[in-house]
Order: C-alpha cells, then structure tokens, then sequence
C-alpha cells in the first residue's frame, strides 16, 4: 500500500517539493504573490448560483419537454374508446364458424341481404 492514490490524505512528495523549492527559491515573494492573486482569483470566480443560472435555459427546455410528454402520455385516448368495427364474414367462413346452422340458411340469408 505504498502506491499514492489521489485520494490518499498523506503529504504529497512532488507537491512538497515544488513548494520548498518555490519557497527556498531565490524569489519566495513573487511565488507569494503570485498564489495571493491566484486564490483572490479563484474567489472571483463563478459561485454555485452562476453555475445554476448558465444552466437554466436549458433546464427549462428540458422541464417544458417532460411536460408536453406528460401532458401528451396523459391525454384520453377517443380514438380507442369507439366501438371497434365489425367485420362480416364471408359465407363460406360463416359455414365453418357455425356448421350447427343449415349451410341453406346462411346462404338465403346472404342472398336477401344483398351481401
């Protein structure tokens, strides 16, 4: 377990060197300045609400998608709640779907009724 890790929370040896030898270095001013500016800069930067206000447009797009499909998942079907259509069947499956009936009276019966 000698291997560092970046989520290892011991001393870090190449980032301690660099700030001994920055520090020890002929200017450590400058170096300390220079991190002064760094941290005021990063101070500066964008805040958590920054982040959420570049993020809003495209939050809201998104949100306003989700409730069009919603909207759209939730809506009543008309169209399934007709009564389904009724197909007639042609004679000779009208004599194998019911053979107790007389094979006559369904072809009479087509006849009449001008099928």
């Amino acid at each position: 377990m000698n291997e560092l890790t970046p989520f290892d929370a011991g001393p870090d040896p190449e980032l301690g060197a660099a700030l001994r030898e920055a520090l020890d270095g002929p200017s450590p001013d400058r170096f300390v300045s220079r991190m002064k500016l760094a941290v005021l800069h990063s101070a500066r930067s964008e805040t958590s609400w920054d982040v959420l206000a570049r993020w809003a447009p495209a939050g809201l797009v998104a949100a306003i998608a989700a409730a069009l499909v919603l909207w759209l998942a939730l809506q009543p079907a008309d169209h399934l709640k007709e009564a389904p259509a009724q197909t007639i069947a042609s004679v000779p499956a009208q004599m194998e779907i019911a053979p107790a009936q007389p094979e006559t009276d369904v072809l009479v019966t087509t006849i009449l009724e001008g099928r």
